[in-house]
């Protein structure tokens, strides 16, 4: 098990592959998962970015370990210009 030391640490559990990726999901309108992707992807390395069901607007962004402290200030940063609604997300198909 990988372990981060800082005050706010995560666990995060190591797989054959490499550390596991830290997975967020959000519930966001239409119209912003363009915007999400694009200011997402500039960030290349750190996330992954993609939808989940189309149908209702939920996303997963996979965080690197390692940036998640990073990308929780970006995530923090975005939800004040568009509307991001944390939401809880079983995706059993989900190979982080």
């Amino acid at each position: 098990m990988i372990t981060n030391n800082s005050a706010d640490s995560i666990d995060r559990t190591a797989s054959c592959e490499g550390p596991a990726m830290i997975c967020r999901y959000f519930k966001v309108a239409h119209r912003d998962m363009v915007f999400l992707k694009f200011i997402l992807e500039a960030y290349e390395g750190m996330n992954v970015m993609s939808t989940v069901d189309n149908r209702v607007g939920i996303i997963r962004i996979a965080i690197m370990p390692g940036f998640v402290a990073d990308m929780d200030q970006l995530l923090a940063e975005l939800g004040r210009q568009v509307v991001m609604e944390p939401v809880e997300w079983h995706d059993e198909a989900c190979p982080f």
